[in-house]
Parts: structure tokens; C-alpha cells; sequence
């Protein structure tokens, strides 16, 4: 019996396999690098609504930031639901140590609703269970986000952002009502 003779990779052949890898990772350092600085140039980072001159426009907070030791003279003074003339619905909603203020907001299905959400002391979360809504809440910064809910039912709201040992106490609920 007669064997195949062994191939053997010289290293010359080595060496131009390791060039193309080599150059595949100099393009792409290369391409996520120029990504990076136009994204620095043209101001198209990723932001949320409310912030930094686009979105919307909430009386008394500028630019979506807000003083978080004085919110006297905005919405977030009394937290809960407002109705606007044009129908549309926003809800105001602080969170501070260990509690959501207003602990229950009750909301219509099928109708959009606009949420303003902010921190009166630490980072906090605004984690809706079974949506997809997860918002980081900072002290100082207005987060906003719209949704409308379809489904009626009560919704648990937590915070998923450690903010300290009361933190497991920190729930809230969103009920959603069949709509008048």
C-alpha cells in the first residue's frame, strides 16, 4: 500500500495567510475608526427623544435636562397623567429613593401616551414588564418615549437599575383601562 504524500505548508504559504488576515483587520480597525470620528462630526449619536434640541418641548425643562432638587414650575412638580387639549395624553413620572412617583397610573388602551421620566436623586431604571420598554433614568436628564398599549390589564413597572438597599422595594404599575 502506497500513501498520499503529506502536503506541507511552507512557510511562505503561511506567512500569505496570515497577510490576508492581517489585512482584513487593518479595514475593519480602519472602517469602525472613520465611523466613530463621523459620528463625532455630524452630531448623529443615538439619543432619545427630549434631548439635546430634538424631540419634545416640556415647559420649564431645557435642551431635556431638568434641576433635580428644584422641579417647582414644571410637570414633574405634580407627577401623574395630563391630557392636552389636542387629545393626546403625556405622563410625568419621578423616580426617587425606592418609589416611583405616582405609584399607579391608570391609561387608556389603544390611545398613544408620551412618558417624560426622570430621577430626583440616583440612576434608576424604567423597566415596563412584558414590552419592550427599558429607559435609564439619570438625575438631571428628562428620558421621554411614546407607546401606546393594546392590550388591557395591569402592567409591573421596576427599577433595574441598583440604586441602593431599598432598591427590590422600587415597583410601580401601569393599569391600562378599556378605552371610553
Amino acid at each position: 500500500m502506497t500513501r498520499p504524500p503529506v502536503q506541507r505548508l511552507t512557510h511562505h504559504t503561511l506567512e500569505k495567510y496570515e497577510n490576508i488576515w492581517f489585512g482584513i483587520a487593518v479595514v475593519m480597525s480602519i472602517l469602525l475608526a472613520v465611523a466613530v470620528f463621523a459620528s463625532f462630526l455630524t452630531g448623529t449619536a443615538p439619543r432619545l427623544e427630549g434631548e439635546g434640541g430634538g424631540g419634545h418641548h416640556i415647559a420649564g425643562v431645557t435642551n431635556g435636562r431638568i434641576n433635580p432638587k428644584n422641579f417647582a414650575g414644571t410637570p414633574f412638580a405634580t407627577p401623574g397623567l395630563v391630557t392636552n387639549p389636542d387629545g393626546s395624553i403625556d405622563a410625568f413620572v419621578v423616580a426617587r429613593a425606592f418609589a416611583f412617583d405616582p405609584p399607579v397610573l391608570k391609561v387608556p388602551a389603544g390611545k398613544p401616551i408620551t412618558f417624560y421620566v426622570t430621577s430626583a436623586d440616583v440612576l434608576h431604571g424604567y423597566y415596563v414588564e412584558k414590552t419592550n420598554i427599558n429607559v435609564t433614568v439619570m438625575p438631571g436628564q428628562v428620558s421621554s418615549f411614546t407607546t401606546t398599549f393594546k392590550h388591557t390589564g395591569t402592567l409591573n413597572i421596576v427599577c433595574d437599575e441598583y440604586c441602593g438597599v431599598g432598591h427590590h422595594n422600587m415597583l410601580n404599575k401601569i393599569i391600562v383601562e378599556a378605552a371610553q
